[in-house]
C-alpha cells in the first residue's frame, strides 16, 4: 500500500498538512495568511479544518466559530491561490453526546473536501467535560466514572458511534485518550482489551472507507508522541486505511514539520 505522506514518487518530496486551524476557529492566522505562509514553506496541499461551532446552549464559548462568510470566503481563497498551492475546505466537528441528531444534520449544510470527526468531550453524569484539558479533570473524570478502564471505553464508544453515522470523512486524532497517559501511568496500550478497542474501531473505519489523521501535535506537547500511536498507524496500514498528515496547528510554529518525522513513522511511499 502506498501512502503519500511527505513524499510523492521515490525520490520528490511532497509536503502536504491536512489539519490546520485559523481565525475562523481558535486558530491564531487568518485563512489568506496561512495559505500564504504554507506556500513560503513549500506545501503543495493543505485542508483548512476549522472548528464548526457548538450547539446552542452547549459552552459559552466557539459559538461564533465558521459562520456562513467564513466559509464562503474559503471558497474565494481556494481559487485565489489554486495555481500556487492545493487549498482543501475542510471542518471539524466534535462529537457530543446528546447532541447526534444536530450534529448529523449541521454536518449535511455544507460541502466540504474533507470533514473531520473528533471527541474532545466525554459526557460524565450531565456534564460534557474536556479530556484534553488538564491532567486534573482528566483524574477526576476517571474518579467520578470509576476507572481510567471505563473512560478509555467509554471514548472509544464514542469514537465509534460518530463513525456509524457515515457523515464524514477522517478520524482526527484518534486515540486523544491517551493525552495524560505518559509512560502508562493510566492504562496500557498493550493490554487485550485496548487492543481490541482500536481494532474495533479500525474496522469500522475501514467499512466506512474513512481515512485517519496522523496527527503531529502530541510530538511537541504532552506525551511526546503523535496520534495515533505507531502499532496503530501500522495496524491501519495493513488494513489499507489510508493515512494523512496533520499537524493540528493554531499557530505558526505548528505548521511546518521536520519530513524526517515521515520517515520515522513508516509514512513514505517507499
Amino acid at each position: 500500500m502506498e501512502v503519500w505522506l511527505g513524499f510523492l514518487g521515490e525520490n520528490t518530496m511532497k509536503k502536504e498538512n491536512y489539519h490546520l486551524h485559523t481565525t475562523i476557529s481558535d486558530g491564531k492566522l487568518k485563512p489568506e495568511e496561512l495559505i500564504k505562509f504554507c506556500i513560503k514553506k513549500n506545501f503543495s496541499t493543505i485542508c483548512i479544518t476549522d472548528h464548526y461551532f457548538f450547539p446552542k446552549g452547549f459552552r459559552d464559548w466557539g459559538n461564533d466559530f465558521y459562520s456562513e462568510k467564513d466559509y464562503n470566503e474559503l471558497k474565494i481563497l481556494k481559487e485565489k491561490y489554486k495555481d500556487k498551492i492545493k487549498v482543501l475546505i475542510g471542518v471539524e466537528f466534535d462529537w457530543l453526546t446528546g447532541y447526534e441528531n444536530w450534529l448529523i444534520n449541521e454536518s449535511k449544510k455544507r460541502t466540504y473536501d474533507y470533514k473531520l470527526i473528533s471527541v474532545h468531550f466525554l459526557q460524565i453524569n450531565s456534564e460534557h467535560c474536556p479530556i484534553d484539558y488538564s491532567r486534573e479533570l482528566f483524574e477526576e473524570m476517571i474518579e467520578k466514572i470509576g476507572s481510567a478502564k471505563s473512560l478509555v471505553k467509554k471514548y472509544y464508544q464514542n469514537l465509534k458511534n460518530a463513525i456509524k453515522t457515515n457523515c464524514f470523512n477522517i478520524v482526527a486524532h484518534l486515540d486523544l485518550i491517551k493525552i495524560w497517559n505518559k509512560n502508562e501511568i493510566f492504562f496500557s496500550e498493550k493490554e487485550d482489551w485496548y487492543i481490541q478497542e482500536i481494532e474495533e474501531v479500525l474496522n469500522l473505519i475501514k467499512k466506512y472507507n474513512m481515512k485517519i489523521d496522523v496527527n503531529l501535535k502530541l510530538l511537541n506537547e504532552f506525551n511526546k508522541e503523535q496520534c495515533p500511536s505507531l502499532w496503530i498507524i501500522k495496524k491501519a496500514k495493513k488494513i489499507g486505511i489510508e493515512l494523512l498528515v496533520g499537524t493540528d496547528g493554531h499557530k505558526k510554529n505548528e505548521i511546518d514539520y521536520d519530513i524526517k518525522i515521515m520517515k520515522k513513522l513508516s509514512l513514505t511511499s517507499g
